[in-house]
């Protein structure tokens, strides 16, 4: 038997609310759980994904590693599998109660050392009220979402990129014509290095060409940009790619702009993989940048779509 329970009902159809709690990117971004800030760890080689989960409560801070999974009957599950909630799980079931009204039922099932919540492990009665916390939040977070969009701090990651527009509008049009091909290419390449671009990827891919040249990209002409990217990444490597990329950088001067524009669109999904690193690595060393100018770029930029440093802004609760 669970611990506790708790549910809630969501003006939404079963589909959007079950997209919601999938978007881990969402909450990662979007901090929609107050006191608590998530970051993704790097993918193990068995492909698990996990998340470190920071904690405030007052002055108290609890740091632990989660994962955020699909369980059977597509129920969602939060599974604590390190820190002093190891072997905790909440499990969500979604109800459809009408076309438009989901009923999401949070069960949790308490590892051997109880569920705390930094000032001491909690009553049934105390679980049950964190867990309609949660819930309350993703309601809240249900308001204007959109499966599939990167929200989040995007367009503060992007703000010191513009400072790299005004040499580019000096160039005559045939060579910032020329430019602004080459720093797609090299945006859509990193989306590609595992697979295609995915929503979020591709959402922030169309926010980063509005924010810095105030157009749009015709869905006919993204599509064949995509192809080009996942083809021409299969067909010469990973690293023979990249090479070629940051060649391509150095030569149209705007090797710092571009690795920027590469390490957002690596990061704003899932954060950072190691294949998207050594991708990273070796497209920066081909554009003559020193390695501390990528670190500085992957620091700054992750912390723009996280919302600063995981513990300096959080929210106190009690």
């Amino acid at each position: 038997m669970p611990s506790a329970n708790a549910w809630l009902d969501f003006e939404r159809p079963v589909a959007q609310v079950k997209a919601l709690f999938f978007d881990v990117d969402l909450a990662v971004r979007g901090k929609i759980h107050r006191g608590i800030r998530l970051r993704w760890l790097p993918r193990a080689e068995s492909g698990e994904r996990r998340l470190r989960r920071y904690l405030r409560v007052l002055d108290k801070r609890v740091v632990e590693e989660v994962v955020i999974e699909r369980g059977p009957d597509d129920t969602w599950v939060e599974r604590f599998v390190e820190g002093p909630n190891a072997g905790t799980r909440f499990v969500g079931h979604f109800e459809e109660e009408a076309p438009v009204l989901t009923r999401v039922r949070l069960e949790a099932w308490v590892g051997p050392n109880g569920f705390a919540q930094g000032l001491g492990k909690l009553s049934p009665m105390g679980l049950e009220k964190a867990m309609k916390r949660v819930l309350g939040e993703y309601k809240l977070a249900l308001q204007g979402y959109e499966p599939g969009h990167a929200r989040g701090a995007v367009m503060t990651a992007l703000s010191t990129a513009t400072k790299w527009m005004p040499a580019m509008r000096a160039l005559d049009e045939t060579h910032r014509r020329q430019a602004v091909a080459v720093l797609l290419e090299v945006a859509w390449s990193i989306a590609s290095v595992d697979e295609a671009p995915d929503e979020a990827e591709r959402d922030a891919m169309r926010a980063m060409v509005a924010a810095l040249w105030h157009t749009t990209i015709d869905a006919a002409v993204e599509e064949r940009m995509v192809r080009a990217a996942v083809e021409g990444v299969k067909k010469h490597g990973t690293p023979a790619r990249f090479v070629g990329l940051g060649q391509k950088l150095a030569a149209i001067g705007f090797a710092e702009l571009g690795i920027e524009i590469a390490v957002l669109l690596a990061e704003v999904s899932h954060g950072l993989d190691a294949s998207e690193l050594d991708a990273l690595r070796t497209l920066a060393l081909a554009a003559g940048l020193p390695e501390d100018a990528l670190t500085d770029a992957i620091h700054r930029i992750d912390l723009a779509l996280s919302g600063g440093e995981p513990l300096s802004r959080m929210s106190t609760f009690v």
